[in-house]
């Protein structure tokens, strides 16, 4: 019998590439995302045989239960897997640069819509056996990010649910896992400078000379690992490996690294 995955976030980006991957492994795929347009391209592509799709709005809990409803009519009631994936981040810079409506749109995707994906979701994940949730955190979960504070702190709440859960979970035989990927080739490379004479830091380029960014496919495949292999929290790449193992035993050289960039690029 054929597995089934829910994946936020599915209309672009990692979401995507993870979609089409687990369509390839011969997974039922679940797409949803706010972007309905993206969803339709999205199911074209995978094939609409392996594949079912909703607009979702991971803010709204209406729009929840009526995706929840439609998934579970798609799959009989099961979820092998809970892809928590939609994030977002609109604007880099300064803090006090950035609109805090903006800020607060942040906060309202990339927890509270994570928060509310788990309540919605649980009681199919209840009903099928070694079921799994992966949220989408960042390195971000682990280092100080200026210039993306609030993403950053997002992410951070992330981690701390992620451990929380997979306490918690264990009781269900529900496996809670993270995704930590390094800058990845998403949307989320285009966030506006909001930051007047912003050197840009975050931006594509000037993050692909330094360090590189991955491409979504590499995330993809390393979310079917996880699948697999389960472990709680999965940092993606060297760079970010390195700078997480920095920030875990040598924070000073992290913070002090960090000051330093934001002093060069956002003073």
């Amino acid at each position: 019998m054929n597995k089934n995955i829910f994946i936020t976030g599915a209309a672009s980006g990692i979401g995507k590439a993870t979609a089409i991957f687990f369509a390839k492994k011969g997974w039922n795929v679940g797409l949803f995302d706010i972007n309905e347009k993206g969803l339709v391209d999205v199911a074209n592509e995978i094939g609409h045989n392996s594949c079912m799709y909703k607009k979702l709005d991971v803010t709204n809990l209406e729009e929840w239960t009526d995706a929840i409803n439609a998934y579970s009519d798609y799959t009989n009631g099961t979820c092998d897997l809970f892809f928590n994936n939609a994030g977002i981040a609109a604007f880099t810079g300064r803090i006090e640069d950035i609109p805090i409506e903006e800020a607060h749109k942040i906060v309202e995707i990339n927890l509270n819509g994570v928060i509310n994906g788990i309540f919605k979701i649980l009681p199919l994940l209840k009903k099928t056996n070694n079921s799994m949730i992966i949220n989408t955190g960042s390195v971000g979960s682990f280092v100080p990010v200026p210039g993306a504070a609030v993403y950053s702190a997002t992410k951070f709440a992330v981690r701390g649910l992620t451990e929380a859960l997979n306490i918690e979970f264990t009781k269900h035989k529900i496996k809670v896992s993270e995704l930590n990927p390094w800058f990845t080739e998403t949307p989320i490379l285009d966030a506006e400078q909001a930051t007047p004479m912003m050197d840009g830091v975050l931006n594509r380029e000037v993050i692909n000379s330094r360090s590189g960014i991955h491409p979504v496919e590499k995330v993809a495949q390393r979310v079917f690992k996880i699948y697999q292999k389960r472990g709680v929290h999965n940092v993606i790449g060297f760079t970010g490996n390195l700078v997480v193992f920095l920030m875990r035993y040598f924070p000073a050289i992290v913070r002090r690294m960090s000051r330093k960039m934001y002093s060069d690029y956002f003073s």
